[in-house]
């Protein structure tokens, strides 16, 4: 009698079992969270459901089917499930710009001059878009002329509000710093007209003037005033930022790129090779690039 009761028993538990993981299953609307209170409720008579219902209530702050147990945290590639579906036409369907005006869909053409408005530095894709002003089609040429009124209009509005920032505290070093990068950058692409670009570069003379009052100045504002001058010509004024770049920053790779710039403008052959041979003194690492250029002018030097 007794076997035949504790086998209606069991009987009995497994088929509660069975129909409680079925109703968590399709409550969780998980075959995994079904199976894990199945498994839970068979090894743990009794206390199996009671354990089941706190496991659910604190799942509540993370995973619905409890794949954390059996699986682990670590994300597996070959669970494509959890794989985000990738953008093919996002990401197979690219082309240079220079490519995309030359194509016959004059659609993707349009699409393309004014996707360069997304990019994260727009300012990048100028040449690109001058290219595109003169476009056999009209209808892409006029996009390019908005494409490059609204980065005028976004230049403008992030160097006015850049500009009041620090008027409204001067001594903020990280809103300066800001100004000087935006009037920088403007100076340096011609996004605007040839007098407008006159008066940033003298608001920009105006500000690193006063940035270089410091001990030490910063050292991308020595950078952005060296490239000025060069660009100016002023290839005495640029050797002596180089020299207070080079001794305030004595670690600096891009001093030495600049202090090589300049002698080369110069046409200082003299004065690279000794900076060129004073090199191997200096506590600076270089990378491949710069390194390239030290070795042609050495061999130069050779020859």
């Amino acid at each position: 009698m007794m076997p035949w009761i504790f086998a209606a028993g069991g009987g009995l538990y497994l088929l509660f079992c069975l129909l409680y993981a079925r109703a968590a299953a399709r409550r969780g609307a998980s075959l995994q969270k079904g199976v894990f209170c199945l498994v839970l409720c068979l090894a743990l008579p009794g206390v199996g459901v009671p354990l089941f219902c706190l496991c659910d209530r604190l799942a509540r702050l993370g995973p619905a089917d409890y794949s954390e147990f059996y699986r682990g945290k670590e994300f597996s590639p070959d669970d494509l499930r959890r794989l985000q579906k990738p953008d093919l036409s996002a990401e197979t369907d690219r082309v240079p710009m220079e490519e995309a005006l030359l194509v016959s869909d004059l659609t993707y053409r349009r699409e393309m001059v004014m996707g360069l408005l997304d990019a994260r530095d727009p300012l990048v894709c100028l040449p690109a878009l001058r290219r595109a002003l003169a476009n056999e089609d009209g209808e892409t040429s006029h996009y390019a002329s908005v494409a490059i009124m609204e980065l005028r209009r976004k230049m403008q509005q992030q160097l006015d509000e850049a500009e009041a920032r620090w008027r409204r505290t001067p001594g903020d070093t990280e809103a300066c710093a800001r100004l000087e990068e935006l009037l920088y950058q403007a100076i340096r692409t011609d996004l605007f007209d040839p007098d407008v670009r006159r008066r940033l570069l003298r608001r920009h003379t105006a500000l690193t003037d006063r940035m270089l009052r410091a001990n030490p100045p910063a050292e991308t504002c020595l950078h952005h005033r060296i490239r000025t001058e060069l660009q100016q010509g002023h290839l005495a004024a640029a050797q002596r930022l180089c020299a207070r770049y080079l001794k305030a920053y004595p670690h600096s790779e891009q001093a030495v790129r600049d202090q090589m710039e300049v002698c080369v403008q110069a046409k200082n052959g003299a004065g690279l090779q000794q900076f060129l041979h004073g090199l191997r003194n200096r506590p600076v690492l270089l990378t491949a690039s710069t390194l390239a250029w030290v070795r042609a002018f050495r061999k130069e030097e050779a020859q």
